[in-house]
């Protein structure tokens, strides 16, 4: 039985390399170095001899990882989050905000999350999840690794949640299965542990009105949307220009170690018992011998390549996102604006799916605790997560705003269209909504108004 719950789904099997690529990676040089040969081959000739593995572990411990996905990931989350998610929801999911999470995490941090895990891996999954005793539900994520099986008809889920739990002051390994499944047309969660045996029957969660679950309130978020054939990571890219990279160096500084050993060699004359600064050597030639003394060493032909070839890895992992962060460098300062605009677009788009994604997820995930706290129907489709419609911050030049404001007068564009435009502009501020603006509009003409009829010594008309 442990083997069955344990099984994992084909496609989980093929992304693993790829997830551990990514997590090592974002974890940086201690968590690359210490996977060994996986991502540093050993140098053909170094057999695995005492002697053997420690020309390895020499030429290891030289070379350097370049950790630049980890910051990647970060600033890029910083840019989807920058702009305003317009998050709505009923006030009797108000505690929500504050606490979405069984550890007490906020809403506004759960959702960095999601998008710093799909920016990762590709691939998050969230849980809408309640205790028994009818506290108010909340969410579980579980990353890429922990979703080892499913059904495509998501009829089945299975999760690992092995890990280390606490005794006292001790910890322990545990390994731990949660099975989700729908059976007879009802949503039933099942616990097992290492050996594939139920930890406790099975439980069938109910909403607050004690109805049944129809549907297992798992999402499952990708880079571009709610699919359950995961996705290469996004970054992915860069990870292997890293990798690259830090094999390139791990060459680059063995060459350059190597290049400052040089040998002393002696023609023609005894062997000296020592070398170095104040060792005197003396040869002693005879007739038809002639003594010489030189130092040797390797010509280092090939250490200008492997710099040449680093710095083009490096051009690899900025072509793979990095250089999102750098917009305005590289020589570009002559750009139109159209041009710059339309390359932003361009650069961005992998980002902007991104957020849309990790947005619909939360949605979808909130509407399942929106169901499990037993809401009307129409206050569950009013449960919203809107995405910005750029991530990227666009110049509002005069024409433009003039070109907005034109295609409003016409009635070829609403108010509320033309204010988000300006929003995203910088011209119209972000946290007031267009109503909010209006009623400041027209608190401002009635103003006027006022100013007018007292310069002029009369009465101001009344408001309507």
């Amino acid at each position: 039985m442990a083997e069955a719950v344990a099984t994992k789904h084909p496609l989980y099997e093929e992304m693993v390399p790829e997830w551990r690529l990514m997590r090592a990676a974002a974890a940086g040089e201690a968590a690359i170095k210490e996977a060994g040969e996986c991502y540093l081959p050993r140098p053909s000739g170094w057999s695995r001899t005492k002697e053997g593995n420690a020309l390895y572990s020499a030429y290891r411990s030289r070379a350097r990882f370049p950790e630049i996905l980890a910051p990647a990931v970060q600033s890029m989350v910083g840019v989807i989050h920058q702009a305003e998610h317009k998050i709505e929801m009923p006030d009797r999911m108000a505690g929500i905000w504050e606490r979405a999470t069984a550890d007490g995490l906020p809403l506004e941090a759960f959702h960095r999350r999601i998008t710093a895990e799909v920016l990762t891996t590709g691939r998050y999954a969230v849980l809408a999840d309640a205790a028994s005793t009818g506290d108010t539900p909340w969410l579980a994520g579980y990353q890429a690794e922990a979703l080892i099986n499913w059904a495509d008809d998501r009829t089945m889920f299975v999760l690992d949640e092995s890990g280390l739990v606490r005794d006292g002051f001790q910890w322990t390994q545990r390994d731990q299965y949660l099975a989700l499944l729908i059976e007879g047309g009802r949503y039933v969660g099942a616990r097992y542990d290492g050996a594939g045996e139920r930890i406790a029957d099975p439980a069938q969660p109910t909403t607050a009105r004690r109805e049944p679950l129809n549907e297992i309130p798992l999402v499952v978020i990708g880079p571009r949307d709610l699919s359950l054939t995961p996705e290469a990571p996004p970054l992915i890219g860069i990870a292997r220009a890293a990798v690259a990279m830090y094999q390139l160096s791990a060459d680059y500084r063995w060459s350059l170690y190597m290049s400052g050993q040089e040998t002393l060699v002696i023609i023609n004359g005894e062997r000296p018992s020592m070398v170095g600064a104040g060792v005197v050597i003396s040869l002693m030639g005879t007739e038809n011998l002639t003594p010489d003394a030189k130092y040797v060493g390797p010509s280092g032909n090939g250490i200008e390549a492997h710099r040449k070839a680093i710095e083009d890895e490096a051009k690899n992992a900025a072509n793979a996102g990095a250089k999102l962060f750098n917009m305005e460098g590289g020589g570009r300062s002559q750009e139109s604006g159209d041009a710059r605009r339309i390359r932003y677009a361009a650069e961005t788009a992998s980002l902007l799916s991104v957020a849309q994604a990790s947005a619909a997820g939360l949605e979808k995930s909130l509407r399942h605790v929106g169901t499990m706290m037993g809401l009307s129907d129409s206050e569950i489709e009013g449960i919203t997560v809107r995405a910005p419609k750029t991530i990227v911050d666009q110049e509002m030049t005069p024409e433009r705003m003039n070109a907005i404001l034109g295609l409003w007068e016409k009635a070829l564009i609403s108010y509320e269209t033309a204010y988000e435009n300006l929003q995203a502009g910088g011209i119209a501020n972000p946290d007031r909504t267009w109503e909010d603006e209006q009623k400041l509009i027209e608190t401002d003409e009635i103003g006027r108004e006022e100013e007018e009829a007292a310069a002029m010594g009369v009465s101001p008309p009344e408001a309507a």
